[in-house]
């Protein structure tokens, strides 16, 4: 992006609406910011990161550039892309549902795109200000509780506010709901150009929407059950051929960085429990198959098939 301070507000007419975009793994909702790009330099495929603030009474979304090789560190990293012609910039889906002052206090899953909210723009070098004016319907915006809260903040997006004001960058290996040591995510994710989100949502993803079963383990021997998860053996051409069709139908946009980083994550979370249960009957076969770790689960379907990993 470029560096030259503009401070330029948007005319009335060019509000920028917060729209339904071809959703990533960790975005559902993205804000249109073409006006506003060409202004300040930017183009698809910058890295950003965002971060709200205040302005007078409201909460400001805030986005910045910063460098590819920063976004291992940065609390929201996303890119800028191009839908249909337009710059569109993936909002981060914490900062829609907090509570102001920490977020838009919107729910997502209700939130009607034919109806968006519309933003006002402040821009000043690479960061990028945008201040919620009114929905497309000319009501006003007005920062409420989400339903059935209680007047409490969403507890999910609290949490990862909550990190953040302590300073520790997010997301976070430990808070990843998937079968995958922090430590096997983080180094392999330090020699792959894939982004943190991206590729967690992925392996979220995987996990969430039951990808992988004890039916598609294919190796002549059963899988391995220890610590509570399940490596199974799959067809080599699976996370190409079955899993990113799949999670696209879901409608997560794949990376093929990111979908490649899980594949590796996965092969070596899957080696490193088959190395601690020290058994031999993998030897030799473990090569031929994509290893996929999923969480065991407590049904006739894991116990028919799972191995108590002895030799």
């Amino acid at each position: 992006m470029s560096t030259r301070p503009t401070g330029t507000v948007l005319d009335d007419d060019r509000l920028l609406a917060l729209r339904g975009i071809d959703a990533t793994a960790a975005s559902k909702l993205g804000i249109e910011v073409t006006p506003v790009a060409e202004d300040v330099g930017a183009s698809a495929g910058d890295h950003i990161d965002w971060d709200v603030d205040r302005h007078e009474e409201q909460p400001m979304l805030v986005f910045s550039g910063i460098e590819e090789t920063a976004t291992a560190d940065a609390p929201y990293p996303r890119k800028l892309r191009e839908e249909n012609g337009d710059i569109v910039a993936p909002v981060p889906d914490p900062l829609i549902r907090a509570e102001p002052p920490e977020g838009m206090g919107i729910d997502i899953d209700t939130y009607d795109t034919e109806r968006p909210l519309l933003f006002d723009a402040i821009t000043t070098g690479e960061t990028i200000g945008l201040i919620p004016i009114r929905f497309d319907d000319g009501e006003s915006y007005r920062p409420e509780p989400l339903p059935e809260t209680g007047g409490d903040s969403d507890p999910v997006a609290a949490e990862i506010i909550d990190h953040e004001n302590r300073g520790d960058p997010m997301p976070r290996a430990e808070t990843m709901d998937a079968p995958i040591d922090p430590q096997i995510f983080e180094s392999t994710l330090a020699e792959c150009d894939a982004t943190t989100s991206d590729t967690m949502g992925i392996l979220q993803a995987i996990e969430t929407h039951d990808l992988v079963g004890t039916g598609d383990h294919v190796a002549g021997v059963p899988p391995l059950a220890a610590d509570d998860r399940v490596v199974c053996m799959l067809p080599e051409g699976v996370w190409s051929e079955r899993f990113g069709p799949r999670l696209e139908g879901e409608g997560i946009a794949v990376d093929e960085d990111s979908l490649a980083a899980g594949r590796v994550i996965h092969e070596r979370q899957g080696r490193a429990l088959i190395d601690a249960a020290e058994t031999t009957k993998y030897e030799g076969i473990d090569d031929e198959y994509a290893l996929v770790v999923t969480e065991a689960r407590d049904t006739a379907e894991w116990d028919d098939t799972a191995t108590d990993a002895s030799r």
